[in-house]
């Protein structure tokens, strides 16, 4: 019989706990209207919206251009001229007159043998892929940056709830010290403690009104409108280490894909053409040169009329420049050793946050399994104080602290899972991967 009993009351602690468990992430799910926007609309806003992201835009637009730039450096080059003249002589034999003079001709120069617009060429290439790569760093900073705002604002709204979920137990508190008191199972203190821990509260809940008006204007600045509301995260999102499972796997990723060390390696091959082009200068160059003139004089008596054409190669080799071209070696030479260091300087910065963000991930997780039973020892802790209370065993302080407890120990959780999606993000981010099919992922996972 005694184990019977002793079976039913674990059963009923545990359906408790549960039940508790359940009501708290509850209340933090059911924002009335303050959660609308989901992070796919804000991620789509915030393209159309964010100045940031739009100056990339058309920057990216600009560089698109110079591929075309630098290929007529090697393609021929026409002109055209043309000339009216009118001649007067005021001392002159009688028999010359005044005239007119009418020329045009027509000039072109094909570059057949020149390093140094080769090379000119080829960074104009480069700067092209700069250009692409600066731009897809800007559309995966966009993503971190409206995932980072969007999560903030989340944070800021749970917290809100949760300390209104502790408000109304401190005002049950207050209440029913109120009435132990004048049933003389109660002190003053009893009552003064209660509301001093409500006036508390409503402290802190005006501190947190005001953070979250911060993060939804903050959000508001990428995606261009204050969103009524966020969804907020599934109770069920799942968390795992993305694959590769490990940090060297993420690295080799990052060496291939990172925008900003594609940016860097980009930076090496412009130098190194810079360099071939500096040493250029003492190469002599060959054009092909072609050209037809037409001059028409009419002096009023005879008009005369002389047309030519020429082609021909012109050879051109540099002799002296004052020691510019030699300098202008030293100082490319230089300048391509700074940008190796630079390289060298990212690859390391990139594989410190892809290790940050890694070690993130799991710590993340870990904390989250942590803290999930210690919202539910801190549920119980608030039940075994209440009880404690009536039987005048526990005290007041006792019970509010415990509650105190349990909405700490719930806003970390909180806080742990938005961690574990943003470490998820910068991973991808500093591996150089994250797109927005990432953001559609995650939008899954809010509710």
């Amino acid at each position: 019989m005694k184990n019977e009993i002793r079976q039913w009351v674990h059963w009923r602690w545990g359906r408790f706990i549960l039940v508790s468990v359940s009501v708290i992430l509850m209340q933090i799910a059911i924002l009335p209207t303050l959660f609308a926007m989901d992070l796919r609309e804000a991620y789509t806003r915030a393209k159309e919206h964010d100045p940031l992201f739009g100056s990339a835009f058309y920057e990216h637009e600009a560089s698109r251009t110079l591929s075309r730039q630098g290929r007529s450096f090697l393609l021929p080059q026409v002109q055209a001229s043309g000339s009216l003249t009118r001649y007067y002589f005021d001392s002159a034999p009688a028999y010359y007159l005044d005239y007119d003079s009418q020329a045009m001709g027509i000039s072109v120069r094909q570059p057949i043998l020149d390093l140094r617009k080769y090379y000119e060429y080829r960074q104009y290439n480069i700067r092209a892929g700069i250009g692409d790569v600066r731009f897809a760093s800007a559309e995966q900073n966009l993503i971190l940056r409206v995932a980072e705002a969007y999560f903030n604002g989340l944070a800021a709204g749970n917290l809100i709830e949760l300390i209104d979920t502790e408000k109304k137990a401190v005002i049950e508190q207050l209440e029913r010290s109120k009435k132990m008191f004048q049933a003389g199972v109660a002190t003053l203190a009893d009552i003064d403690d209660a509301e001093a821990r409500h006036d508390s509260v409503l402290s802190q809940e005006i501190e947190a009104k005001n953070n979250l008006d911060i993060k939804l204007q903050a959000l508001k600045r990428i995606v261009g409108i204050e969103p009524d509301g966020l969804n907020l995260l599934k109770e069920d999102m799942p968390l795992s280490v993305p694959e590769p499972a490990s940090l060297d796997g993420w690295i080799e990723m990052a060496k291939k894909n990172n925008p900003v060390l594609k940016s860097y390696a980009y930076q090496i091959d412009y130098q190194e053409a810079e360099l071939k082009k500096s040493k250029g200068q003492h190469w002599p160059t060959l054009d092909l040169v072609a050209g037809y003139s037409n001059t028409n004089t009419n002096n009023y008596v005879k008009t005369d009329e002389i047309s030519y054409g020429s082609v021909g190669l012109q050879l051109t080799l540099p002799i002296f420049s004052g020691g510019y071209a030699s300098a202008k070696v030293v100082e490319s030479q230089a300048i391509l050793g700074q940008s190796r260091k630079e390289y060298e300087n990212a690859l390391s910065d990139a594989t410190q946050k892809l290790g940050e963000a890694f070690l993130g991930i799991r710590g993340s997780i870990a904390r989250t399994d942590a803290l999930l039973t210690a919202v539910r020892s801190a549920s119980a802790s608030v039940h075994s104080n209440k009880m404690g209370l009536n039987a005048g065993i526990r005290t007041t302080v006792d019970v509010l602290n415990a509650q105190r407890e349990l909405r700490d120990v719930s806003t970390k959780l909180l806080q742990a899972r938005y961690d574990y999606l943003m470490n998820t993000l910068k991973l991808k981010f500093h591996a150089g991967t994250l797109a927005a099919d990432d953001v559609v992922m995650i939008n899954q996972w809010l509710m």
